[in-house]
């Protein structure tokens, strides 16, 4: 094991099996402190990065599907990169979710703003711009019971326990076929509780940490589930979008599109952890190490799986009823005993 590009806010560690990793998160090892002040996310691989569903480029079609929105072109020819447009998109797919949810029975969270508008036709959005942030805290649990149901939100999945996250990271390995030397699975850790407690002091992280309630989400609660989300800056602000568009149709001129492109921001892809690195940088803020990335050859990722079944973190446990059941199933068949570290001496093998 040894660290390498290490700052004083995010730490990356490399291990070069299972056994090390383990010995260094054990309550007596190197980072046993991370056990309890630390949330965590596992990616299979190290090419992922850290950007919520709804910001990832290969989603962009979908969130606009999702919200009806179509032909999104107007004069600048690149309103679909707006954050305007995009938060727009955001809040239609979840009122739509809601709508759909609530007509049907289900148990969800009421959203007062959301409700007001299902027997009225006239749009209620206006009292979502009024708040500073996107989300607006009255989306956050609606908008985290549809994250685990696929929604792309602004949420990134975390989980209190980090061996289920490694679950997810060793289970999405196994599905490749062969590994090259420079690939590697991944374990996040953010410290959660220096994050929580800098947000009574001049030095807050505008970084947003939420525990949606989890008895309406039985996957959540099975894994242990948090979720964050980065202060973006409020885009609904600006008028209604078809008053927009009907304004940009009777103005064509040049100069006003070129006012106009300028005016709207356009959405930030950044990575979430390179979002918290550059806010810490550019401030010279003292707040230590906020996040652990810890590397793992993906190779590794056969042993990692057999050792966490037997720890008790496969699908069955991760995913209620009968779906983890034959989760569970579908993932030991991705096991191949062959490809199992025989260095490491493991004795349930």
């Amino acid at each position: 094991m040894f660290d390498i590009n290490s700052t004083d806010t995010i730490q990356e560690i490399y291990y070069e099996n299972v056994k090390e990793l383990y010995q260094d998160l054990s309550p007596f090892g190197k980072y046993a402190g991370v056990l309890n002040n630390f949330i965590f996310r596992g990616e299979s691989s190290s090419k992922y990065k850290l950007i919520p569903s709804a910001l990832r480029e290969h989603n962009k079609k979908s969130i606009y599907s999702l919200a009806e929105i179509y032909n999104l072109r107007g004069v600048t020819g690149n309103e679909d990169e707006f954050e305007y447009w995009q938060q727009y998109a955001e809040l239609q797919t979840l009122k739509k979710f809601f709508k759909i949810s609530d007509d049907r029975g289900l148990s969800i969270p009421d959203v007062p703003i959301l409700r007001e508008e299902i027997l009225n036709i006239l749009s209620k959005d206006y009292k979502v711009a009024e708040t500073e942030y996107w989300l607006p805290d009255e989306l956050l649990e609606i908008a985290g019971l549809a994250q685990h149901y696929g929604v792309p939100t602004r949420f990134i999945d975390w989980s209190l326990d980090y061996n289920i996250s490694l679950y997810f990271a060793a289970v999405g390995a196994m599905k490749q076929e062969s590994f090259k030397d420079d690939d590697y699975m991944v374990l996040w850790a953010l410290n959660y509780t220096h994050i929580e407690f800098l947000k009574e002091s001049d030095i807050r992280i505008p970084l947003r940490l939420i525990k949606p309630t989890y008895h309406r989400n039985p996957n959540l609660l099975s894994q242990r589930g948090v979720l964050s989300c980065w202060e973006y800056e409020n885009h609904l602000k600006q008028m209604h979008p078809q008053n927009l568009l009907n304004q940009l149709n009777n103005i064509p001129s040049e100069e006003f599109v070129d006012s106009f492109s300028k005016t709207f921001v356009l959405v930030d892809r950044t990575p979430q952890d390179e979002l918290l690195k550059k806010y810490v940088s550019e401030r010279d803020l003292p707040v230590g190490t906020l996040m652990y990335k810890f590397y793992l050859p993906a190779a590794q990722c056969h042993t990692l799986y057999k050792v966490l079944t037997h720890l008790n973190f496969g699908a069955d446990s991760l995913f209620p009823g009968l779906n983890g059941v034959f989760q569970r199933m579908k993932d030991d068949a991705l096991y191949d005993p062959n490809k199992f570290d025989e260095s490491l001496s493991y004795s349930n093998q």
